[in-house]
């Protein structure tokens, strides 16, 4: 089989269409659009991407005025003084007296700078949440008893959730009598605390 010839497009000649057309090529209307695709041309062409990439792209700046508060979480076992603590850095700072502690205290330890102090209580999920968001924890041991449960609870999750920066604070060293004892007990929660501490890396 075969292709039929296809007949070529011929231009008219002849006619009201093609002496329209002439006229227009010989009388251009100023200011008027010639050829639609050389009108679109500068827009839609290379040369339009390539001046807007030479401008400037203008630099926002995205720090904030003030700094965010740093996240200071007192954790600690039942009746160890978390309570007193919070209120002690509190009155060191502010010189005012907070009886009643319910949830963060932000407090102004200097002229940019906030701290946010957050008492953790003995649930996990308490601690979990802490332990994700702490930038420096206080935790309260009770020099007379020791290390307890809770303690190696908060240390393990601290493991998995990226260990925040964990100070060491020894409280009711006021039940030894002796000094000599007391220096033994100290050395002894130390060296326990970096067994802990130190192997993770920090």
């Amino acid at each position: 089989m075969r292709a039929k010839d296809q007949k070529k497009h011929r231009k008219k000649n002849s006619g009201p269409k093609a002496e329209k057309k002439k006229q227009q090529h010989l009388n251009p209307k100023a200011f008027a659009v010639q050829s639609t695709v050389r009108w679109l041309n500068p827009f839609t062409g290379m040369t339009q991407d390539l001046k807007t990439k030479k401008h400037p792209i203008p630099v926002v700046d995205g720090t904030p005025v003030e700094p965010p508060p740093i996240v200071v979480v007192v954790m600690g076992p039942p009746k160890v003084g978390r309570s007193t603590l919070i209120q002690c850095l509190i009155w060191n700072f502010t010189r005012q007296k907070l009886t009643e502690i319910r949830g963060p205290v932000t407090i102004m330890s200097g002229k940019k700078r906030r701290l946010t102090i957050i008492e953790c209580g003995c649930d996990v999920n308490m601690m979990i949440d802490l332990a994700k968001v702490a930038d420096l924890v206080l935790m309260l041991i009770d020099a007379s008893f020791g290390f307890e449960m809770e303690t190696f609870e908060f240390l393990n999750i601290c493991q998995v959730h990226d260990f925040p920066k964990i100070m060491g604070v020894l409280t009711h060293l006021d039940s030894f009598k002796h000094n000599k004892q007391l220096k033994k007990t100290k050395k002894q929660l130390k060296h326990r605390f970096w067994k802990e501490v130190y192997p993770v890396g920090r």
